[in-house]
């Protein structure tokens, strides 16, 4: 980068220009595109943190016997899990992404709007579970199934959450660069 290092320049202007999504310093119609260096570092840490922790408790949570061996463990992983959302979804609304993401498009503003309102309600689900393993006795089959079932239950609904923000992010860079023009 000219003129700076990352550390300098917290927000790098881009202008695009509307044919090819090219780099331009020309002052055009061109839409802007913002890009924070410091929020792209903090979520991709915050992703990859919670990428670890999913890939430690999902096949715990595929067999009751599993989970059960592993109890002690799980608890201690959820009570994370539970954390890394609750920073996981400050980073995505403190910095803005879902208000950068649908500037020009309305469609895409209520769409930002669904997700946004998604969050309280996956992250009660989270802080239950996490609090439910604790009162769970691991020798009871039964009680571990049904603890398993609402985990997978959970699961199964942040990744359409997280796969519909990043259809919106995809979406929306389509349409500030012009694809499909």
């Amino acid at each position: 980068m000219k003129g700076g290092s990352i550390e300098e320049v917290d927000m790098k202007q881009i202008e695009i220009a509307s044919q090819g999504g090219t780099t331009t310093g020309r002052k055009t119609g061109a839409r802007r595109l913002a890009v924070n260096a410091a929020f792209l570092k903090d979520i991709k840490d915050d992703n990859q943190d919670l990428k670890g922790l999913l890939d430690q408790i999902i096949p715990i949570t595929h067999h009751q016997q599993t989970a059960t061996n592993h109890w002690p463990e799980l608890i201690t992983l959820l009570s994370d899990l539970r954390d890394q959302l609750a920073l996981h979804f400050s980073l995505e609304e403190a910095y803005g992404y879902f208000d950068d993401a649908v500037v020009s498009t309305p469609e895409l503003s209520v769409t930002a709007e669904v997700l946004r309102s998604e969050h309280p309600r996956l992250f009660a689900d989270i802080r239950d579970l996490a609090d439910q393993v604790t009162e769970i006795c691991s020798d009871r089959p039964e009680q571990v199934n049904v603890f398993i079932q609402r985990f997978g239950a959970f699961q199964r609904a942040f990744e359409i959450h997280e796969e519909r923000e990043l259809k919106l992010i995809l979406d929306s860079l389509d349409d500030d660069l012009g694809v499909g023009d």
